[in-house]
């Protein structure tokens, strides 16, 4: 299952340049600030780019300290996401065919463009759309983005995929 799936460096194969630079403006920021040391910085242009217009604003304190510490990952992985080189016709070969691709219709124009490049190339996996949804919806929508998830491992491997705990969770 992939929730807004992010392989930016798809987008400069593909020659979607503006899609591309839009990607590589947020990358340049986490990556200059996150090397100065300036996390906080670097999650409001996060947040704000993820979430809309004053996320970063809209959060309490704690919850921007624990954004912030929580963005320091992100420094390395986009190094994966922009500099990858499988080339976007072998990805049917590499998505399993029980493979979910959500995202929003109105997301942020890098992912609404790695999602067309995916449908094309991977027709034959399954494809949801929700609306609001966004890149952050497992963390600002779960009573949408659970739901799903857990019907979709249900379908794609059976009832028994999870204990009974983990089932209700």
């Amino acid at each position: 299952m992939l929730l807004e799936t992010n392989p930016f460096y798809l987008l400069k194969q593909s020659g979607q340049e503006d899609a591309f630079a839009e990607a590589m403006d947020l990358r340049n920021c986490v990556k200059k600030f996150g090397a100065l040391g300036d996390w906080a910085t670097a999650a409001e242009r996060f947040a704000d780019y993820w979430g809309g217009a004053g996320s970063w604003r809209d959060m309490s304190p704690e919850r921007r300290n624990a954004f912030a510490e929580g963005l320091k990952p992100n420094y390395f992985e986009w190094d994966a996401v922009m500099g990858e080189t499988t080339p976007v016709e072998q990805w049917a070969r590499l998505l399993p065919r029980a493979t979910l691709v959500v995202s929003d219709p109105n997301t942020a124009f890098p992912i609404r463009e790695i999602t067309a490049l995916l449908r094309r190339s991977c027709p034959m996996r399954t494809y949801k759309e929700i609306a609001g949804g966004g890149h952050m919806a497992p963390l600002t929508r779960p009573d949408v983005i659970n739901p799903l998830v857990r019907s979709f491992l249900r379908l794609s491997l059976g009832d028994d995929w999870a204990s009974p705990a983990q089932a209700s969770g």
